[in-house]
């Protein structure tokens, strides 16, 4: 694990040239993997996750490359939900960084490899190792020099589309929808989530322009049929007359899942033998941690999600405000965040706290938001506050409460659970 340690998360240098070339040293795994590839702002850790157990339940060997990790880095790795075990983790990265010695002194004007590199390039060659049928590729940012896309998939996935890393993405959804839909390839079918006009109209403009064939949920007939605290369900009148469940909390779940039944759909199209039970009882098994993920069920009752920009805050606002529209009690929310978030971030989820406890979130890569703005900030709008340097104490002030929504970082929430467990 000292490779990932040593690296540095972003490159100086732009570019798939530096995955390329370490690929090409190991003997190009990617092209050995079929794939579904997956990218977006928001939801894409979870249609994945839709995906992989889909075409799991339909009796295919799956892997699923994902990120960021939660509290283990394996989490990354997995082939049919088990974790890629630690010995054949330090392999491949031992065959990668050798790899990476021989980019990196043949190749120098690409500059230093990267940590997600790293991770990709061992990913690509431990599902290959592996002889899997499929593999669920995320994206880990942007699309068109994101390190996973090297691949050509069966089927490419671009769930919503909103406001993040615009450092790297560009400053509006125009631009940033162009990056994700960089994962496009010419001739591959396309499955599109629910857009804003402006990010949607980029995507088809590119998808058409590749001849790719879009699928898209605003035109599959999509309607909530049920949600509740035991998840939802849904159907798509425009291709079947079936309900189907899902055990995942949140109103975007469902839209999510949609999703990936649209892309399982493509796949049966094209040849995969997908049965529509297999489609059925996927959906339904599937599981996702730290997305409304209800982990203490009686008081307090806990709930984690890892809302951490304007979209992800605004639908676990909308979710929670439909689940608790018949309780009587707000939420006590602990939230951490980091430095390039604003204040103003949280005013979705004012309306249904009952007060607020921020605690220090850091990703490693960014310093976490000092807990006293954040706290003074709602407390200028009315809502009570408490900040905590000490993150255990933040939760045991919490544990006081009868509903608790831990929210803000994926970083946050990797450090909170093994306190909870």
């Amino acid at each position: 694990m000292k490779i990932l340690d040593s690296r540095q998360k972003f490159g100086s240098h732009l570019g798939l040239e530096r995955i390329s070339l370490i690929c090409r040293e190991l003997g190009d795994p990617q092209k050995r993997v079929k794939a579904v590839h997956v990218a977006g702002t928001n939801g894409k850790g979870s249609t994945s996750s839709f995906i992989a157990s889909i075409l799991q339940e339909a009796g295919l060997k799956v892997a699923l490359y994902t990120s960021p990790h939660l509290v283990d880095y394996r989490e990354r790795f997995a082939i049919n939900g088990s974790l890629i075990p630690k010995e054949d983790l330090e392999r491949v990265l031992a065959k990668v960084e050798q790899a990476i010695e021989v980019v990196e002194k043949a190749h120098p004007e690409f500059g230093a490899v990267t940590e997600f590199e790293v991770a990709t390039a061992a990913a690509f060659l431990y599902f290959a190792e592996e002889k899997v049928d499929i593999a669920v590729i995320e994206t880990g940012l942007g699309g068109r020099l994101d390190a996973t896309n090297v691949i050509v998939p069966e089927v490419s996935v671009i769930t919503p589309i909103s406001f993040d890393h615009v450092e790297w993405l560009g400053d509006s959804l125009s631009s940033i929808a162009a990056e994700k839909a960089g994962i496009i390839k010419p001739g591959v079918p396309v499955v599109i989530g629910y857009q804003q006009d402006e990010a949607e109209k980029t995507l088809i403009t590119i998808a058409t322009e590749k001849n790719s064939k879009v699928v898209s949920l605003a035109d599959s007939g999509f309607q909530v049929v049920d949600y509740g605290f035991n998840g939802g369900s849904f159907k798509l009148t425009e291709i079947s007359s079936d309900i189907f469940q899902i055990h995942i909390l949140g109103l975007h779940q469902l839209e999510n899942a949609a999703t990936a039944l649209l892309a399982a759909t493509v796949l049966k199209e094209s040849g995969w033998k997908i049965s529509d039970q297999a489609i059925f009882h996927g959906l339904k098994k599937a599981r996702w941690a730290a997305r409304l993920e209800v982990v203490s069920p009686e008081k307090p009752w806990i709930l984690l999600d890892a809302a951490h920009n304007e979209a992800g805050i605004k639908v676990l606002a909308k979710s929670l405000t439909k689940l608790f529209k018949d309780q009587p009690t707000k939420l006590t929310f602990v939230i951490g965040m980091t430095e390039n978030k604003e204040p103003s971030l949280l005013d979705p989820l004012l309306p249904l706290a009952k007060r607020m406890i921020f605690v220090k979130a850091s990703s490693g890569r960014l310093p976490g938001k000092q807990p006293d703005e954040l706290k003074n900030y709602v407390m200028a709008k009315g809502i009570a506050a408490e900040a905590y340097s000490d993150l255990a104490e933040g939760i045991k002030q919490a544990y006081t409460d009868e509903y608790v929504c831990i929210c803000g970082s994926i970083y946050l929430l990797g450090e909170i659970i093994p306190i909870l467990t």
